[in-house]
């Protein structure tokens, strides 16, 4: 089975593609098999109007929308790495420049910017705010409690969710109510994850591989995740 990796953007959609995402991502839970003319039969639109929306959300192809939608997309064929620098270094190699310019597009267009992770990811989430407010003016605010969001969220507000794995036990609050406030959330993930929580509007995949499974949350490292906000700061600083 083919690996696959996206960075799904459902807050692109308009309102029929938001009604296709709906009832197809419904109809692949009970049915992996389903065709694509079917999937355009059952949405009263043309197999194109589908193409054209699995592309827009972020998919080469409908095959690879399939595969995510209904689990079937392995994390990895390799989940262990023979060692954490060789994954590292194969991040490294072959750096992807598109990540940065997918995370500033969302960065710009909001005065208010809310870094929210747990753990480990707060300490370093706190290094990121810490060298943003030297390059830009935008109100920027760290947190790890669903309280501060609740109070500081707005139409204005973009909250990055940062996490290795995706396992938020309270993510379903989080994202109900900053989406209640009228805020945009956008979760950066470590790891490849196709089972992270549906709902989330956007998405940024950094890698294709995980780390040791056999590791908590808490005692994988952040490594690739300080490279991405040192080209994000390094992007701000030439663009200033």
């Amino acid at each position: 089975m083919e690996e696959s990796q996206v960075n799904i953007t459902i807050s692109n959609l308009n309102q029929t593609e938001h009604e296709i995402h709906e009832k197809l991502t419904a109809l692949l839970k009970e049915n992996s098999e389903l065709k694509i003319i079917e999937a355009a039969s059952l949405c009263k639109v043309s197999s194109s109007k589908v193409s054209k929306y699995v592309k827009k959300l972020g998919f080469d192809n409908f095959k690879q929308y399939k595969l995510h939608f209904s689990g079937q997309v392995p994390l990895q064929k390799k989940p262990i790495m023979r060692d954490e620098i060789v994954r590292i270094k194969d991040f490294l190699e072959d750096f992807d420049q598109s990540l940065i310019e997918q995370f500033l597009a969302y960065f710009s267009g909001y005065t208010k910017i809310i870094l929210y992770g747990l753990g480990p990811t707060f300490i370093f989430l706190e290094y990121f705010a810490y060298k943003l407010n030297f390059v830009t003016n935008k109100k920027i605010f760290v947190t790890q409690e669903e309280d501060s969001i609740n109070r500081l969220a707005d139409e204005n507000t973009l909250l990055t969710i940062f996490s290795v794995t995706g396992a938020f036990a309270k993510f379903d609050n989080i994202y109900n109510n900053a989406n209640k406030q009228g805020a945009t959330v956008l979760l950066i993930l470590e790891e490849y994850n196709p089972n992270v929580y549906e709902k989330i509007d956007n998405i940024i995949y950094l890698t294709k591989s995980i780390q040791n499974p056999e590791l908590l949350p808490y005692e994988k490292t952040r490594t690739i995740f300080f490279i991405f906000i040192e080209a994000v700061i390094a992007q701000l600083v030439k663009t200033n």
